[in-house]
């Protein structure tokens, strides 16, 4: 059981990080109805890094907070989405920061903060069908 876990886990990363780089897609044409164009090599790398070193430990960090300080079933499964979605604050600073330090609230950060808030959402979401489908049943 624990490996199917841990599978399940394995592509609830690679999803989540797919839902963000469509998210960011899709907000440059929404907003600004541009294209990646040759742009789309130096996203997904940045983004990959960023994702790889920050975002997998800081969502299993919080993941694993959530779990430990909430019994409850409902607001756990209601934590881990909005929860992973703010930690977008942290590897959107971090490619501003490699970038040359650009604004916070430049257009390029508000892009990268969709990509990294709808893939927290989307890990939040997935993280906790997880743990509801392998939570051990209670005995009441």
């Amino acid at each position: 059981m624990r490996v199917l876990r841990y599978a399940l886990l394995i592509i609830v990363f690679f999803l989540s990080y797919w839902a963000g780089y469509y998210s960011y897609e899709s907000a440059l044409w929404l907003v600004w109805k541009q294209t990646l164009g040759g742009d789309k090599r130096a996203v997904l790398f940045w983004t990959s890094i960023a994702y790889l070193i920050i975002l997998v430990p800081l969502f299993l960090l919080v993941c694993y907070t959530i779990k430990s300080k909430l019994k409850s079933k409902l607001p756990r499964f209601v934590s881990y989405p909005i929860f992973c979605a703010s930690a977008c604050i942290l590897p959107t600073a971090f490619i501003m920061l490699f970038l040359g330090g650009g604004s916070f609230f430049s257009a390029e950060s508000l892009l990268f903060c969709s990509f990294f808030a709808s893939s927290g959402i989307s890990f939040g979401l997935g993280y906790g069908l997880i743990s509801l489908m392998f939570e051990p049943k209670s005995m009441e």
